[in-house]
Order: C-alpha cells, then structure tokens, then sequence
C-alpha cells in the first residue's frame, strides 16, 4: 500500500503520485488498502509510538470505522504480540458506554499485523482544545472532567484500567451539543500491550501532539507496580490541574526528570501560573495527586463529587444560584492572621495561599468539619492545629516560634522578668494588644506559640533613655560606618574600570582597549549566538537511486561556498529574539512565554517558516550580516560532506548513538549531545532531533515521473534531516537525502530550522 506525502490518502502499490495533489506516493504498509477484505484504508489519521490509525469504510455496510493497525517493528519481536493484543482488544470491546469509543472487531493483517476496528467520531481531541484556548474556567473544566470520569468509571467498574489518560485521548464531538455526550475516550486497555513500556505506547502523531504519557502518570507506575483505579484518577487529576492552569503541574526537561517530580514533589500552588483558583477547588484538585494511593481521591465518582461540590460552593459565591442555596450555611470564611507575615498557609495539607505583608489571610468558602490548618514559614517552627468549620466566620491569629528559639529551648533561660519593657523574646513578634479586637486564638500545644511578655510587664511602659551603646546610636554608627565603605568601594570600582564605563568592560593595559566585562557578555544576548562554520562550494550528486520516489533520480547540483550553524537554533537564542522585538507567536511548548527551564539548549520547535525569517531578519540586524534559511542543495550538500557524497554526516553506515533518532515521542535533547554524528566540518545534528526547515519550495527533482500541481508549489516548503521520534531503518529510513514536504505555515513539535549565510 501506498500514501500520499500530503494529504495522506491511501491507494494501491502501482500509484507512484497523488491524484488529488499530484504529490509522490510513499510505501507504508504489506498488501492492498483493504483488511479482512472488508475494510478498505482511505486515509492516515494518526500516528503514535506503536502503530497508525486510519480511517476505514465497510466494503458493504459503506460505515466509517476508525482502525488501528499495530506495526511489528515498532514493538519489536514479540511472539505473544498477537495473543495479548486479542485479550485487551477483548477487554476495550466489553466496555459499553456513550463516552468511550465502541470498538466492533478485531483482525491480524499479513499474520504480523493486529488491527482493531473502532467508532469513527469526528471533533478535536482535548489536547487541541486547550492548546487553542489555554485556561478554562472551573465550570467549562468540571463538565468536560464529568463526562470524562464517567467513561473512566465505567470501565472501572468491569475491572478495567485505561493506564495512559491524557488529554490527546479525549475526543470531543462537534456536532453533539451536550458535553456529557460530546466526550469520547480512545484507547482503553491498548496501553498494556507493549508489557513495561508504557512510555513508547501512543505518543502522539508528530503533527499534532505535545504531551505524552510521562507527563499524567501516577507515581506507582513509575516504579513499574501494576496500576489501578486510583491511578487512572491521578492522571484525570493532571488533566483537570492542566485544564485550570494551562500547563501540567510536573514538567522537566527529560523523562527522569519528569518522573522525580512526580515522585516527591508536590503540586504547584495555581498562583505560581498567575490563576487564582478558589482554595476549596484547589484542595479538591491536589486530593486526586497524593503521592500515596491510599490517600488519593478514591475513585471516578468521589472525584466529581468533590468537584462538583467545591465548584458549586464557589458558583454560589460568584452568582446568585437558587439550586445552591442550601450551601449557604455548609461553609464557612476564615481570616487568618500570622506572624511573621508572608507565611505558607496549609489547608489539609494543601497550600491555600500565602499570607500578605501586614500578615493576613482570607479563605472563603472552606467546607463544614474538622480541617488541619498548618503555617509554615522559613526559619520558624510549623504552626498546626485544628480548625472547626460550622458555617460561622472564624478569625485565627498564629503566632510562629522561631527555629533559634526552639533550638535553644533546652538551656535554662533567665527569668521574663529580665526582659527590657515592652519586649517580646523576638522582637518582630507582635503584642496580642495589636490584634484586631475580637479575634479568637486558636487552642494549639504550647510549644508553637511564641513566649510573650509577662501580664505584669507593661506593653505600653515608656521607650529607655537613649545612651552612647543604645542601639539607636550603634545602629546609626553602623550604617554611616557602611556608606563610607561603600563609597570608597565604588571610587575603586570606577577607577578600576570595573564600573562606570562604556559596556562595562575593562582597559586593556597593553593595547588600552576596552575589553569585555564577563558579567555584562553573559547577560547580553550574544551569549546564545550561533557559532557558524564554513563551508566551501562545489558540485555534487544530489539525491539516491534507492531511496523513496521523492529522494530521487540522482543529479548535478552546484551550490557557492557559504557558512551554516554548527547546531540549530536553540531556545534560549529565539528568546533573545523574543524579548527584544516582542514577537508574539512564541512556541505553544513553552511555560508562559518563556523556555521550559531546562530546555535553553534544546532546538527551537513549533515554528514555522515566516518564524524562521523573522528571526533571520533579527539576528541579520544584530550581527550586522544577512541570515537565512538554507536551501535545500546547501543543506544536503553540507550532509553529505560536498563530494564525499556520504549517506550520513558521519559516514556511509549508520551509527547508533550518533543521532537524536529512533525515540517514541518528538522531545528532542540538547543540541549537540550526540558529537560523533557530526558532519566532516564540525557540523552537528543534521540527521536527527529536529526536522529542519529550508527555504525551497516543493519540486521533483529534473528527471522525475511525479508532476506537482502549481498551486502547491508556493504554499510548501522542503524540510530535511528527520527529527526524534523518525526511524533509522526500515521505510522513510533517515538519511542525508531524506527530504519531505510540509506547508510553509505549519507549526510543529518536530519541526526546527538553522541558518545559513554566504560567504
């Protein structure tokens, strides 16, 4: 069977190029596009890290199916493969529910090749949904959560775990109007099959998806222990967490970085992504992430309880609600008043916020019963106790002890009588008499209170008479004794050249030249500038006679020296181009705008030709010279070390551990990690990581079979080098001469660029 390169479609093995575009055709799969001789192929609709999904039509029902074909060389040599996908497919057939996808049958291709035949449902996934709109509000989130949960909770209750939710598993229908009949769950039970290695099961199609499963797994399967319901309600957990704030709450910039965070780190507060989320919802959020499965949100239908009822308490708080009305005495708002200010507030051991500089701190709406309040605070020892909520307002004062006090609570101290008048034994402590008048102290042990002056000791007596060694005058005596270093300080800066000088730099003694200051060249932007290698020009053989229609047929080609990256562009180079134009279509993978901390030096992605230019245009006004993308006989040319004609940069035999290949999903690393696939000049990663943009339009080389229709030719450009997730063997093996066609406006996770400029 063959597919076209752009649109995908699917014909049989004697059509070379595309009727609808014109585009050449790619082998894919063994045999015809039909299956079972009843499910004719018509188009590719995805892609993940085990197999592909297509589109199919009944031969004689004429019913669309969705159908996912298990490819043998993506999950290896596996004799039982047959046998196990047969029970799982058994185990997603059994489940029967309006939001989960109905799978109807089951069949081997060619003997090697499981296929399962499901519901075909047209709509976006999740995934896309909230790439588009980024925050949804509590109530939009929990209708989508609910009808979620109960397609989870139905297989739940069949034994079935689903073991990979994630948001680009969540189909949403646009054609229903009702959300509770809108949600459609895809892949139920498949992620078992690929036994251990649930990190390579169903990444997302290179062209739509960002997230994969490290991202929504709970921390027992990162220790490999067999999953359950609670852990499927761990990842609908991150799912709603992402849904409130726009991101997933453990990110990193590699797998065991990832996994780490999920195993001891808690949850980020929402306001670390500048959401304000009422604190019932986000007690009800961070129940379902509990490290320990015991004390996690129990099952799919606790969960929407607490949802429902932490975000009908906050409904009834923003709009007036009659069905909520009942609600009004079930809550109540507490302010907290700590000390020292800016102290950590814990609600049931979930951060609810932090107190504000005069100390105080209002939480609205906290659910009737018994809470465990704690305060925690750098320095001092945690304030706890616990907190009765009746549906009256409560006012609480916490007063911190000190670490130091605590530490040296053991050594006999002298009587309070010796305290001067008026002071506490910390002198920032406040005096009850501060407190708003009122307010009642809630009843906590002795030792996390702090020591106040004795009743009998005035709090009002008048301020000592100032002497010589008051702290008044040795504090004055400091602080002048202070300026005076300072100014001096200064004054040997400016004469050292350390300060005070054009571009902060220093005078060179010998040539009296101003040399650059370390600490201002690693602050500027040039800090991140590409190092650029020469290339000299010549002619060369482009192409291969053996590789797929579109690499050939072989012929001349001649391009003029010029200079190309040594890496491509990286993260931390497009956000200097960011910050200093303001350029506002920044990667969708980014955190608020910025680089992923982490992934500075990871190559730029989701941009997409225009991008490109716009960056070149910057770096061409930074740097004084003109920048642009290459084209694409410079790139394969430099690949393929000019006449050397060498299939890789490397050589002519593939080297595993010389190229960012063969992963499961498109995350690339940092640019330049794999040395040894550099190219004769120094170049590296042309083979791997990220496909990489050229400036060429769409063609067929001169002697080819194929046309291209015109109307293509303007809106697509040539991309070359494979990216990650792309194979090294096999059909569509990557190699110097792979090339492929892509509209120019497209934005995608493997898609990256690097400059060139002439010489």
């Amino acid at each position: 069977m063959k597919e076209c390169q752009l649109c995908k479609n699917c014909f049989t093995d004697d059509v070379n190029t595309c009727p609808n575009d014109g585009m050449p055709t790619f082998h894919s799969l063994r045999g015809e596009p039909v299956l079972d001789g009843k499910y004719h192929l018509e188009c590719r609709i995805g892609q993940g890290g085990m197999g592909v999904v297509y589109k199919a039509r009944h031969s004689y029902l004429k019913t669309s199916h969705a159908i996912k074909i298990i490819l043998p060389d993506l999950v290896g040599n596996d004799p039982e493969l047959v046998t196990r996908f047969r029970q799982e497919a058994l185990a997603a057939a059994a489940i029967r529910h309006q939001n989960v996808v109905g799978v109807s049958d089951y069949g081997v291709a060619e003997g090697t090749m499981p296929f399962l035949v499901m519901e075909y449902v047209e709509g976006e996934s999740l995934h896309d949904l909230l790439g588009r709109e980024k925050i949804l509000s509590p109530e939009r989130a929990f209708e989508l959560m609910a009808a979620i949960a109960d397609g989870v909770g139905a297989a739940h209750q069949l034994g079935i775990v689903h073991r990979d939710l994630k948001p680009l598993n969540v189909m949403i229908i646009k054609s229903k109007s009702r959300m509770s009949q809108a949600v459609k769950i895809l892949d139920f039970g498949l992620a078992k099959i690929k036994s251990g290695e649930l990190l390579g099961s169903f990444i997302q199609a290179q062209t739509t998806g960002l997230m994969g499963s490290p991202f929504y797994m709970a921390p027992e399967q990162w220790a490999d222990e067999e999953p359950n319901a609670r852990s499927d309600v761990y990842s609908l957990g991150v799912m709603f967490f992402q849904m409130l704030a726009g991101d997933v709450p453990f990110k990193g910039s590699s797998i065991p970085a990832i996994m780490k965070r999920h195993l001891t780190d808690p949850p980020p507060p929402f306001t670390e992504y500048g959401v304000k989320i009422a604190p019932q919802i986000e007690i009800a959020v961070r129940h379902t992430l509990e490290k320990n499965p015991a004390q996690r949100t129990q099952s799919t239908d606790q969960l929407v309880e607490e949802l429902r009822t932490a975000i009908g308490i906050t409904s009834q708080s923003l709009h007036t609600i009659d069905s909520f009305s009942d609600l009004s005495m079930t809550v109540s708002n507490v302010s907290i008043l700590t000390n020292p200010p800016q102290s950590d507030v814990f609600v049931d051991n979930v951060l609810v916020g932090q107190s504000q500089l005069d100390g105080w701190l209002m939480l609205e709406g906290l659910q009737s019963g018994n809470h465990h309040l704690r305060i925690s605070h750098d320095g001092f020892q945690d304030w706890e106790d616990k907190l009765l909520c009746d549906g009256k307002p409560k006012q609480i004062v916490a007063e911190l002890k000190s670490q130091i006090e605590r530490d040296t609570s053991a050594i006999p101290k002298p009587t309070e009588t010796m305290l001067p008048p008026g002071q506490n034994q910390l002198q920032n402590a406040p005096q009850y008499s501060s407190a708003p008048q009122g307010l009642e102290t809630a009843n906590q042990q002795p030792q996390n209170t702090w020591q106040t002056a004795p009743p009998d000791v005035s709090v009002q007596s008048q301020p000592k008479k100032s002497t010589l060694f008051s702290p008044l005058y040795l504090a004055i005596i400091g602080i002048s004794g202070l300026l005076l270093l300072a100014i001096i300080g200064v004054g040997g800066a400016f004469m050292t050249g350390l300060i005070g000088r054009s571009g902060g730099g220093n005078i060179n003694s010998d040539t009296n030249e101003l040399m650059p200051n370390a600490n201002n060249q690693a602050n500027s932007s040039k800090q991140n500038k590409n190092e650029m290698v020469a290339i000299t020009g010549g002619r060369f053989r482009m192409g291969r006679s053996d590789g797929e229609d579109i690499e050939g047929p072989i012929y001349e080609a001649t391009v003029k020296s010029f200079l190309m990256d040594k890496t491509e562009v990286t993260n931390a180079e497009f956000y200097d181009f960011v910050k200093e134009t303001g350029f506002e279509a920044t990667p969708v993978h980014w955190l608020r705008g910025k680089p992923v901390p982490g992934e500075e030096k990871m190559p730029i992605r989701y941009v997409n030709v225009a991008d490109a230019e716009a960056f070149a245009a910057w770096r061409s006004k930074r740097d004084g010279v003109t920048y642009r993308l290459p084209t694409e006989e410079e790139w394969e040319y430099a690949a393929r070390n000019g006449g050397s004609q060498n299939l890789y940069p490397w050589g002519d035999k593939f080297e595993t551990g010389c190229a960012v290949i063969d992963r499961p999903g498109t995350e690339p690393e940092a640019v330049g990690s794999k040395p040894c696939g550099a190219n004769k000049a120094g170049i590296v990663d042309l083979i791997g990581n990220v496909n990489e943009w050229t400036s060429s339009k769409a063609s067929l080389y001169p002697g080819s079979d194929g046309e291209l229709k015109d109307q293509l030719k303007d809106k697509i450009n040539v991309f070359r080098g494979g990216s990650a997730f792309q194979k090294s063997s096999g059909k569509g093996a990557i190699t110097a001469t792979y090339r492929g066609f892509v509209e120019a406006s497209k934005r995608d996770a493997s898609l990256g660029f690097r400059l060139v400029r002439n010489q």
